[in-house]
């Protein structure tokens, strides 16, 4: 169990310089959400010292002073369990953002044309986790991250994350949500982007080139046990408890600082992992590869719009 302590540093802003995410580089923190269907998100949430504390992120961003030790070989089973937990938690606020987004223009509230956009960067935010995520070797994902996840259950699946059913029309491409004629086509080519790294990302990693986020989805269960749920939120390390909009972006702008770190002292693909075999051609498309080439700004931007900071001048 969490001292209080740990707890609390846990839910509290990142500092401006060195790594304190966890105990040491590449050590993982527990997420905090609330229960689904719980409100979280409103105007305001962010106040100025998740803004200031934002604005300190991206200056040393900029300033090149986001650094730490790279990860040598013998740590890259630490490393890629750090990115696979860690991407993951990023993508659960991303969802309850994007979801709080859909429910404003649902409800016709605020400027359909800004909120638009805000969903068209948070879906590019997704893709960036996926690559993030499924940065893996080949090997050490199918000798330590998919065997642990067969561990906690022999059909895990992505489809029992809690936070992605307020979001998966969206993902599926099902229908566009009502959003302005000119900001629907970069809506859509986002949603596609995603689904093709999606889809590439399984290739890439899994023996029968279908990721656990694939089963099932198309044709999910009426009545999903709540233990599944459960289930999946013990794995990925996250707690459910009656937490503030404030907290929740306070644990993404930690874990976006460490992600921002990590990608600057390692890359997307570290130097010392061994890649084998072909690249899919869904991860070798130009757009694929864009991503890919921004994925840190990418994480910085999503920072900056979930906290209302505005980008350096």
């Amino acid at each position: 169990m969490m001292s209080r302590n740990s707890a609390t540093a846990a839910l509290s802003l990142p500092t401006a310089l060195g790594w304190d995410f966890g105990d040491y580089p590449y050590a993982l923190e527990p997420l905090t959400l609330p229960h689904p269907g719980e409100p979280w998100l409103a105007d305001g949430t962010a106040g100025e010292d998740l803004t200031e504390s934002c604005r300190e992120l991206l200056t040393a961003a900029a300033d090149g002073a986001l650094v730490t030790p790279p990860a040598t070989a013998p740590e890259l089973e630490r490393l890629f369990w750090f990115r696979w937990i860690t991407g993951h938690h990023i993508s659960f606020v991303i969802w309850r953002l994007i979801a709080a987004r859909l429910e404003q223009l649902a409800a016709g509230h605020g400027d359909r044309a800004a909120i638009a956009r805000e969903i068209t960067e948070y879906v590019r935010a997704y893709s960036a986790m996926m690559l993030y995520t499924g940065s893996s070797t080949r090997e050490i994902y199918n000798d330590t991250i998919r065997p642990s996840m067969y561990r906690m259950h022999s059909t895990f699946s992505g489809t029992w994350a809690a936070d992605y059913a307020a979001v998966r029309g969206l993902f599926r491409g099902r229908r566009l949500p009502p959003v302005p004629d000119g900001e629907a086509d970069a809506l859509a080519r986002e949603i596609a982007l995603s689904q093709r790294i999606h889809l590439g990302v399984a290739a890439k990693l899994v023996v029968d080139g279908r990721s656990l986020l694939q089963h099932l989805v198309d044709n999910p269960p009426e009545r999903q046990p709540r233990v599944w749920t459960s289930v999946f939120d013990c794995y990925f390390l996250t707690l459910r408890a009656p937490v503030s909009g404030h907290e929740v972006l306070a644990q993404l702008l930690r874990r976006c600082k460490a992600v921002a770190m990590d990608l600057a002292a390692n890359g997307l693909y570290p130097r010392v992992a061994d890649y084998t075999g072909p690249t899919p051609e869904e991860l070798c498309t130009p757009e694929t590869l864009t991503c890919e080439s921004e994925l840190s700004d990418i994480v910085l931007r999503v920072a900056a719009l979930a906290t209302g900071c505005p980008p350096l001048r």
